[in-house]
């Protein structure tokens, strides 16, 4: 599904981005949800990038991925935590392209707009400018994130998992 955001385009870099696993809920543009067994993953479109909820038995685990004026900006390349028998790893990959390279990664996410598991933000009037969703699995649990910068040439990937421990 394409959300077509009518708000304006922040002018970000993936040097502005803050990754946080405590942020609080953020207000959310569009979503969607799936069960996994006793997991329930919520993957947020926000104005200015994703965030990912999963409610498991033993607690939630969050991870929010945005620009976030008054913060410092804070980008790794991965992180991994425990709540109750679950661990969430995050993996980030940042790449500078070109634009016909941007581009031509826009129009593949664009032409799978319409998969069931795949929600596809456009941002303002910068076409360009998107944040794509996309569940990836449910054994184990897994989502995908592409984010890209047009003014900069940059694609921001991440994939995250949540497995049982033990």
């Amino acid at each position: 599904m394409i959300t077509s955001l009518e708000i304006p385009y922040i002018d970000v870099s993936a040097g502005s981005l803050t990754f946080r696993p405590d942020a609080p809920s953020m207000p959310v543009l569009d979503r969607m949800e799936r069960d996994a067994g006793p997991l329930r993953l919520s993957l947020r479109l926000l104005g200015a990038s994703h965030q990912a909820v999963v409610a498991t038995p033993g607690g939630l685990i969050a991870e929010t991925l945005a620009y976030r004026s008054g913060l410092q900006p804070d980008l790794p390349d991965q992180f991994s935590q425990r709540v109750g028998a679950w661990q969430h790893r995050y993996e980030c990959e940042v790449k500078s392209v070109t634009v016909q390279v941007l581009r031509s990664r826009v129009r593949e996410l664009r032409e799978r707009a319409e998969e069931p598991d795949f929600l596809l933000g456009v941002f303002g009037d910068e076409p360009d400018a998107v944040t794509a969703l996309e569940v990836t699995g449910t054994a184990p649990l897994a989502w995908r994130t592409v984010h890209t910068y047009p003014q900069y040439g940059q694609i921001v990937t991440t994939s995250s998992t949540v497995t049982a421990v033990g």
